[in-house]
């Protein structure tokens, strides 16, 4: 769930593809089982998603969802949207392993992560996040991973770490998506990220992400699309 007791900065966050493989097999409770994506998943996917608040209702998830992966992309849907399902066989968390077009080139990116809050603290998120992540090596071999979050979900920040991603130095990432009217701008803020996470995480915590930090290399340096295009600041798809 979202703590928006928290002052609300975006952070973008990055996973080396050469820690992928370190990932242990995820493991689930008794009688839970994964699945991808089915025809008329996305029903349990507006369901889980507006659950955890990310959206206002499950309409409003349903149609984002319909509009931005199932009607343009539903054949790669089938091996990167994943579910974890209850032993009556209902899906109870989910995540994607999707991929973007940005100014960091063509990478993977992981979506959408939503655990029905009467699941919750069982390592659900934790299995539904390892599961996506190792969907990558074969959806998008050689790509490092990305995130976009924000401290709202300090929760999951601190999971996200401890699988291996971490802060991403970057100003701001341009989503090249088909906009007719220009691309998208996904804002980072790690150092405003960190001064509020200090109101939660230990000092150990917050030592280890600055410690872990990420910086842009040359080729995450780029500058595609050109700085003209800017249509309106990147708000959605969040982890």
């Amino acid at each position: 769930m979202l703590d928006k007791t928290l002052t609300y900065h975006d952070i973008i966050m990055k996973l080396r593809s050469e820690k992928i493989a370190a990932i242990p097999e995820p493991k689930l409770p008794e009688g839970y089982i994964f699945d991808f994506y089915h025809d008329g998943d996305e029903e349990h996917w507006a369901r889980l998603e507006s659950s955890v608040l990310e959206f206002p209702s499950p309409k409003k998830a349903l149609t984002y969802f319909n509009r931005e992966y199932r009607d343009p992309f539903r054949p790669y849907l089938y091996n990167r949207c994943v579910f974890i399902k209850d032993p009556s066989g209902y899906p109870v968390a989910t995540t994607t392993a999707w991929f973007a077009e940005s100014s960091l080139g063509h990478r993977g990116w992981l979506q959408w992560i939503a655990t029905d809050p009467e699941h919750q603290g069982m390592g659900l998120g934790r299995a539904v996040i390892a599961r996506a992540l190792r969907c990558f090596p074969e959806v998008e071999p050689g790509s490092d991973i990305y995130l976009h979050t924000q401290t709202w979900s300090h929760k999951a920040i601190f999971l996200y770490h401890r699988l291996g991603f971490e802060f991403f130095t970057i100003d701001h990432v341009k989503m090249a998506w088909d906009n007719p009217d220009g691309f998208l701008i996904m804002r980072n803020s790690p150092e405003a990220t960190l001064k509020e996470l200090e109101k939660i995480y230990t000092p150990e915590l917050i030592a280890s992400l600055r410690d872990h930090i990420e910086h842009p290399t040359e080729y995450e340096k780029t500058d595609f699309p050109p700085a003209e295009g800017v249509r309106k600041e990147f708000v959605i798809a969040r982890s």
